[in-house]
């Protein structure tokens, strides 16, 4: 399961600002946008049928007001720091962009390295299961 409150409630407009945000994160830099689009997708298409195709949502970062409850700010930053790692590597400008999101909506370093630690915690965890621990071994080390 996700390591967050799955209660917590967003508006058809703050879901598309969300995939926005995550789309603005995966074209950071061009190593692994496939990947990480390809992730986003996945995400999108859990969600309810009525809102527009996943082909017109521009990549964009999201304004200040546009998540007001806490918990919603940090599901947005923890679905960006999962796009970052889609690639298997979070780059330099990757982490700087989410950094830069997450002073943007007040969060606080120690609240951002907390979620930095429940997203990898989270991706590892879904690793657990495979039988070459080696390669589950490795990942653990590129994720820190």
């Amino acid at each position: 399961m996700f390591p967050f409150k799955t209660d917590v409630q967003f508006s058809s407009e703050q879901i598309l600002k969300l995939v926005a945000a995550m789309l603005f994160i995966a074209n950071v830099d061009v190593a692994g946008t496939a990947e990480e689009v390809a992730m986003i997708q996945k995400f999108y298409d859990g969600f309810r049928d009525d809102l527009p195709a996943f082909g017109t949502i521009e990549a964009s970062p999201p304004l200040p007001g546009s998540f007001p409850e806490a918990e919603q700010r940090e599901i947005l930053m923890a679905t960006c720091v999962m796009v970052a790692f889609a690639d298997g590597v979070m780059s330099d400008n990757e982490l700087k962009a989410v950094k830069n999101m997450a002073e943007k909506f007040d969060i606080t370093e120690e609240k951002f390295e907390e979620l930095l630690s429940l997203v990898k915690d989270y991706m590892l965890m879904q690793l657990a299961g495979l039988p070459d621990t080696d390669s589950v071994i490795k990942v653990a080390r590129e994720l820190g």
